[in-house]
């Protein structure tokens, strides 16, 4: 078995394999009803049982799977309809964070933002392949958006997103545009007048263009969810 690395600076063992295995739930990966098991998880991440059950303890809390004494973990999975009011959710915290940071974010983050889809751009823009763009997109995401939130300088606010992201991760909408170099030109553009508004300094614009661009990303996570035949309880 190939050990997963999971190492990741300022992040726990524990929350990076939520993190890893909330994704592979949503992606069908781990199917609805499998039984995740404290021994293989851990053998799997290469960490002790203690982050593990850490991390079972979470997804529990949050109702992925339901943790029966000497069994391991039953997986409950998350619905398209928990995964859209979640991005509705997500979509107004986004855009407030923008709005924040209009007034609070200074010169060297706008250029730190103006700048994090640069190496993306130019792959891009050179003809790469819309399926091999996956590691520059998801290090400019991530990026881009750790920027605004910390500009936005909210504790509580930056604490409900990375709960929001841990029970659905941000970049799993990267799987709706991977087959598409449209798709992904137009995912650009939204990052890019998100970034010229907050150097502009208008708070309308930005939490507009956030709320807007979020909201387009969890519509494509939740229409790749419906194409791989994900259950739904509407």
């Amino acid at each position: 078995m190939t050990t997963r690395t999971i190492a990741e600076p300022g992040v726990s063992s524990a929350d990076r394999i939520v993190t890893a295995l909330q994704r592979d739930v949503i992606t069908g990966d781990i199917p609805i009803g499998a039984w995740l098991r404290h021994d293989a998880i851990a053998a799997e991440f290469g960490v002790s049982r203690t982050p593990v059950r850490e991390a079972l303890r979470v997804l529990a809390a949050q109702g992925v799977v339901t943790i029966v004494p000497n069994r391991g973990a039953k997986v409950n999975g998350l619905s398209v309809r928990d995964v859209r009011e979640m991005g509705e959710l997500r979509a107004e915290l986004n855009g407030f964070a923008a709005e924040l940071a209009t007034t609070r974010i200074d010169d060297a983050q706008i250029v730190q933002l103006l700048r994090a889809w640069d190496d993306f751009r130019d792959a891009l823009d050179a003809g790469a392949k819309a399926s091999d763009l996956g590691p520059l997109w998801v290090d400019a995401n991530e990026k881009f958006h750790k920027i605004i939130v910390d500009a936005a300088a909210n504790r509580q606010l930056q604490l409900t997103l990375s709960d929001l992201h841990r029970r659905v991760p941000r970049n799993l909408s990267f799987s709706g545009y991977a087959g598409s170099t449209h798709r992904l030109r137009a995912n650009l553009a939204e990052h890019e007048a998100i970034a010229r508004a907050i150097a502009d300094r208008d708070p309308v614009r930005a939490r507009e263009s956030a709320t807007a661009h979020s909201r387009s990303a969890s519509a494509s996570t939740v229409q790749w969810m419906e194409t791989r035949g994900t259950e739904s309880d509407d």
